[in-house]
């Protein structure tokens, strides 16, 4: 079964990490594709997290749900992937 949530964390880190680990854990680990940053200058993360995620997302995919943290700003990530459109979004603060 492919993986069907799609789960962006540009900072990981702290409360992000532990509420990302809680959420695959739920979810189980072979329904999620968790692609994260490290938690350093989180200015920094917010700016360029878009760009860089969007080269670690795999291309060919079955992805339902994308979740993501409000340090990723979604509005550009979505320009550099519309493939990612269609899905189901849901952000976190």
């Amino acid at each position: 079964m492919d993986p069907t949530i799609l789960v962006l964390e540009p900072f990981y880190g702290g409360s992000h990490q532990q509420l990302i680990e809680a959420l695959v854990k739920k979810v189980g680990e072979s329904n999620a594709v968790v692609i994260t940053l490290p938690d350093s200058k989180w200015h920094w993360r917010a700016r360029t997290s878009a760009l860089l995620l969007s080269q670690k997302i795999p291309r060919d995919h079955k992805l339902v749900t994308l979740f993501a943290s409000s340090v990723l700003s979604l509005a550009e990530l979505l320009g550099l992937r519309p493939d990612l459109v269609p899905l189901k979004k849901v952000s976190f603060p």
